[in-house]
């Protein structure tokens, strides 16, 4: 009896011992597992992170208001605190008119997607006195993990127009020959034309041309030293041109009497900085160019 019981005892203990054994097994089967998921997934995580990484940007905005304006408030246009900016992600907005004092420093973005930043200040209206209309846009790319600044100029987006009117010469003036010469100019941004006599000269009108420059149509409305319309055949009261931006413009207008038949009355667009000379000239018969006396 005595040695069954030691013998059942030490079958016991020996199906324990293997129920330990295999217990152990088990518990390192199922840590070896978890430990592999948990590395698969640390890694499935390293490569999402790798497919949607992301860079940083900063952005350094900067004024070139290129031609000088005595009506507007340049200080204004200079400083760039004013300005408001958009960021694109192609063609989707991540945000609009954000002052740029108020953006954050380093703006996070997606790597290898290209993006646009525009800045602009003024207003975008088709023609106005005293509406410049500064812009300046920049796209951009980043690497992952990148830190880029992102440079942007901005500068007037509109064209800048004038009027002058001369004398023959020194040493008279235009209303020695004529009352007024109103002048109207249209664009395809404008509903209405716009018009202007010798009550603008020295005005600066504004006129919106879109990043490609627009054709505007001009017109010229001659009147007498008594008020009345001067109606006369031949006379060519009608040219185009092309404006830009960035370019302004002073149309000078003034009689020019010649030595040949006919005589012409000139009018000259003359674009500042020497970018572009354009001359259109409003032809007249010479019997009628009147005495200055």
């Amino acid at each position: 009896m005595r040695i069954l019981e030691l013998v059942l005892l030490c079958t016991l203990k020996k199906e324990k011992f293997y129920y330990q054994m295999k217990m152990r097994n088990y518990l390192k089967a199922f840590f070896s597992l978890a430990i592999l998921l948990f590395l698969g997934s640390c890694s499935s995580e390293k490569e999402q992170e790798s497919i949607s990484g992301q860079g940083s940007v900063m952005i350094d905005l900067s004024t070139n208001l290129s031609y000088k304006s005595r009506s507007i408030d340049e200080s204004a246009y200079q400083n760039v605190q004013n300005y408001k900016v958009s960021l694109y992600k192609g063609e989707e907005a991540v945000y609009t008119d954000k002052l740029y004092g108020d953006l954050e420093v380093d703006q996070k973005v997606d790597f290898g997607v290209p993006y646009t930043l525009v800045a602009y200040y003024g207003e975008d209206v088709p023609a106005g006195y005293d509406k410049l209309y500064v812009k300046g846009s920049q796209t951009f790319t980043v690497a992952q993990g990148d830190r880029k600044t992102v440079n942007v100029t901005c500068k007037p987006a509109n064209a800048k127009m004038k009027l002058v009117y001369k004398g023959n010469d020194d040493s008279d003036t235009f209303e020695d020959y004529f009352g007024d010469c109103t002048v109207s100019v249209k664009t395809d941004y404008m509903d209405e034309a716009w018009t202007m006599n010798k009550s603008n000269e020295g005005q600066e009108l504004y006129l919106k041309t879109g990043d490609e420059g627009v054709k505007a149509t001009l017109s010229f409305a001659l009147t007498d030293k008594s008020g009345s319309p001067v109606t006369v055949e031949g006379f060519e009261d009608m040219k185009e041109i092309n404006l830009q931006p960035c370019y302004s413009y002073t149309l000078t207008i003034k009689p020019n009497s010649t030595d040949i038949a006919g005589g012409k009355f000139g009018l000259t667009v003359t674009v500042d900085d020497g970018v572009t000379e354009q001359e259109v000239t409003v032809v007249i018969p010479g019997e009628y160019i009147p005495s200055s006396k």
